[in-house]
């Protein structure tokens, strides 16, 4: 039987229908092993922007988006406040969609409901006359409400890109989980860290010269770094590692810690474990090795002659050359029973002075900077 022009036509269109089906089903496929080998590594992160960043970016890489962005509740638990966006130039108009979204009751039921929703677009694309439609994902546990996933795309009823929301709908799942993870994570370091810096203080409690100390070269040793270009995560590590630095000290008995005069050789010899001590009390405590660098070496010198294992130049963590500077500086401006505290200038002018003997020379210029700016005094 003769198959006709029109017929024939049809049967083109729907077998190029069929191809095109199947392509995209084989790219769905392609997406869901890619989102099943990027939910360990997201869910593994404790790191909050870090999680922020690689969310959204996945985001985009599974679906064609003009934006995305991630709002998180704020420590009251009442507003939702804006993260980060993609691209960056969308953040403040991803806000007004969203104060649009909230003013008519949408965003208030699609985040009650706890299940993503698409909508029509309240303020993208109305400039344009494009009809666009937005992605709200709540972010949540069982317990509370985290933030709002929000991504901004072209309406289109086809098949295939309902099939790949409900990708980013399970994506929305794996990024409330990791945020979850890396919230309890935090807490977890908040408690512990609290406990370990309360042992701390209690060192700087025996000895009211040396109160603020470790507070004080936190401080120095952040704006030291901040000149050297150190990234968020590093710089916030300086804050645990500056409190914690001389924590080793509670292992040194009163007696030594505040006598008023010089130490005798058999004093300064058990004065000079306090690094090792503090080392082994947060030895095996996985998140704060990290920290040990500056517990263990801001007693070592550039030049060899420190203590307690006379590392030399780059032997030492460049955290440990970090501290040695700050520690000293803090201790010649600090007063002490037997001696008033140095001026400034005077104990600046000593750190220049021991640059390639006592201190890494690359951090004494870094020092000079920030103290010619007026940031040390």
């Amino acid at each position: 039987m003769a198959v006709d022009g029109g017929d024939h036509r049809t049967m083109q269109k729907r077998i190029q229908y069929l191809d095109e089906q199947n392509r995209a089903l084989v790219a769905i496929q392609d997406k869901l092993e890619r989102l099943s080998d990027f939910r360990s590594d997201m869910i593994l992160s404790h790191d909050i922007p870090e999680i922020l960043q690689s969310g959204i970016a996945k985001f985009q890489e599974l679906v064609k988006t003009e934006a995305c962005s991630v709002f998180l509740v704020d420590a009251d638990g009442f507003e939702f406040r804006h993260e980060i966006s993609l691209p960056e130039r969308v953040g403040t108009l991803m806000e007004k969609e969203i104060d649009a979204q909230i003013l008519s009751g949408t965003f208030g039921w699609i985040i009650s409901s706890g299940t993503p929703a698409c909508v029509p677009a309240e303020v993208f694309g109305k400039a344009e006359g494009r009809r666009l439609s937005v992605m709200i994902a709540p972010l949540s546990n069982k317990e509370r409400t985290l933030g709002a996933a929000t991504i901004v795309f072209e309406q289109d009823e086809d098949f295939i890109r309902q099939q790949t929301l409900k990708l980013l709908y399970i994506l929305s799942g794996f990024f409330s989980l990791s945020l979850e993870n890396a919230y309890l994570f935090e807490d977890l370091k908040k408690s512990y860290f609290d406990t370990i810096r309360a042992v701390a203080n209690s060192v700087e409690a025996r000895d009211a010269y040396t109160r603020g100390h470790s507070n004080r070269v936190a401080a120095i040793s952040k704006i030291i770094a901040a000149e050297m270009g150190w990234n968020r995560r590093d710089l916030e590590m300086i804050d645990w590692g500056g409190v914690l630095h001389d924590l080793g000290k509670v292992g040194i008995s009163d007696t030594i810690l505040n006598k008023p005069g010089k130490l005798t050789d058999e004093e300064f010899a058990i004065m000079k474990a306090h690094p090792s001590i503090g080392s082994q009390i947060i030895g095996g405590i996985a998140f704060l090795e990290p920290l040990i660098p500056y517990i263990a070496q801001h007693h070592e010198r550039y030049d060899g002659r420190g203590y307690p294992a006379g590392l030399k130049g780059e032997e030492i963590a460049i955290q440990g050359r970090l501290l040695a500077i700050a520690d000293t500086y803090d201790a010649m401006t600090s007063d002490r029973p037997y001696r008033k505290g140095l001026d400034a200038r005077i104990a600046y002018e000593e750190i220049v002075r021991c640059s390639g003997s006592q201190f890494d020379p690359v951090l004494v210029r870094a020092f000079e900077k920030a103290f010619k700016a007026g940031k040390i005094v």
